[in-house]
């Protein structure tokens, strides 16, 4: 955060050192990280004030672009902006500058991503084939044009002779009474394609994740880091819990025969996060070897049941991360799931083929109602906003993305983890 140009915190402030960094931190892309409840709005919009009341180089609250996710969300935002800017009129009432943000408030650019989206769409759909007169569908209207979609694409598939790839893919994720789960799979594959700017690409990422030849380590799969972080996050988790109990033993009335059972499940623990370092083979046979000894008993007058209790609960905790693990990544050899992706190439390109006409018909199917999803506000955005895309994805800005670049010095998003496939 040193990079950051954050000022000295003054001794009058009630922000904690984290906020005061959030707040005010300029140069670089900024992630506030936090739970629920600790002040993330309060933060964001306090940067926001201290934006446009700065004494050097103000900004205009129009200046900048506020993203949220509700309508109501949004408008809570720009209510408390307006709160705080009647404070600061109260503390410097001849400001000419902040009773100009007050006028401007009310068309600054505080929204949910989708209407921003529309407002874009409404100034510039000209530059991307597709009727101004268009109307988003409601939950209802869509749902039933996805049905309507989905069940015509599967009578056709069946209708067809020598299928047999589509009748091998619906065997193999569904049962004999019903295709509803593997229409489900092929509708929830399009909605998760169309949360990437590029759905296409992005699916044929996936067959091509499948195409792995026997040689292949489990330690080479394009999944394996994320997959790996996880564990990881997981091992580090039963490590705190154990170290949460063990520190139990030492408080009078703690459960102290048991810190020798703890110290040996942390020093599992610690095995098994250096193997998870050197790679996935060594985490698997660390797995192989992954069993808990019987705490000794803590009865009587001399421990305070609540204190063993809560020590317990620890390490049960704790025990089942690690089982879960064990079962869910770790009971077969990590050469059977190099066979199984294997095995599964030509299922994944048949549902990527069937995704992918799916696509192009309902969307052909909104286009000729005049309809249009909160999805294809994002694409057509992004359709707009781009003037060319690179070889190497890298996508060039429009004339529109550029008066929208001169216009908004700073992009605020509040509430980030619900909005975060859509920005």
């Amino acid at each position: 955060m040193n990079e950051m140009n954050i000022p000295p915190k003054p001794s009058n402030v009630t922000w904690t050192d984290e906020q005061w960094k959030a707040i005010t931190a300029q140069g670089r892309d900024i992630l506030v990280a936090a739970a629920a409840g600790s002040g993330k709005t309060a933060v964001l919009v306090e940067r926001i004030i201290r934006k446009i009341t700065a004494t050097e180089e103000p900004l205009d609250v129009d200046q900048l672009l506020v993203v949220t996710f509700t309508n109501a969300a949004a408008a809570e935002m720009r209510h408390r902006i307006g709160e705080a800017l009647e404070k600061e009129i109260n503390h410097h009432p001849n400001s000419y500058h902040l009773r100009k943000q007050l006028g401007l408030l009310n068309r600054a650019s505080i929204s949910t991503v989708h209407s921003f989206c529309l407002e874009v769409i409404r100034k510039y759909y000209y530059l991307i084939d597709i009727d101004p007169g268009f109307r988003i569908a409601d939950e209802t209207e869509g749902q039933l044009l996805i049905d309507e979609v989905i069940n015509e694409l599967f009578e056709e598939q069946y209708g067809k002779k020598d299928n047999e790839a589509f009748f091998a893919l619906v065997e193999t994720f569904t049962n004999d009474r019903s295709d509803e789960a593997m229409q489900k799979i092929v509708t929830e594959l399009y909605e998760f394609a169309r949360a990437n700017p590029n759905p296409e690409q992005w699916l044929h990422s996936i067959v091509e994740m499948y195409n792995v030849d026997s040689s292949t380590s489990i330690n080479d799969l394009p999944f394996i880091d994320t997959l790996l972080y996880q564990i990881d996050l997981q091992l580090k988790g039963a490590y705190r819990l154990l170290k949460e109990a063990y520190e139990l033993t030492k408080l009078p009335g703690g459960p102290a025969p048991r810190a020798e059972t703890y110290l040996s499940d942390l020093q599992l623990v610690e095995h098994l996060i250096n193997a998870h370092n050197d790679s996935w083979e060594t985490l698997y046979n660390g797995m192989q070897t992954l069993a808990f000894s019987r705490a000794k008993a803590c009865r009587g007058e001399d421990y305070d049941q609540t204190l063993v209790a809560r020590a317990q609960q620890f390490r049960d905790q704790a025990k089942k991360i690690l089982t879960d693990l064990q079962s869910d990544l770790f009971s077969r050899k990590p050469s059977s799931f190099i066979q199984d992706m294997r095995e599964m190439s030509g299922h994944i390109q048949t549902l990527v083929n069937l995704v992918k006409t799916f696509s192009i018909r309902f969307n052909s199917v909104k286009k000729s109602k005049g309809l249009a999803d909160f999805s294809d506000l994002e694409h057509y955005s992004l359709e707009i906003l781009t003037a060319n895309q690179l070889e190497d994805g890298t996508r060039q800005p429009s004339e529109a993305a550029l008066f929208y670049q001169k216009q908004f010095k700073e992009v605020l998003v509040d509430e980030y983890q619900d909005s975060a496939t859509r920005c």
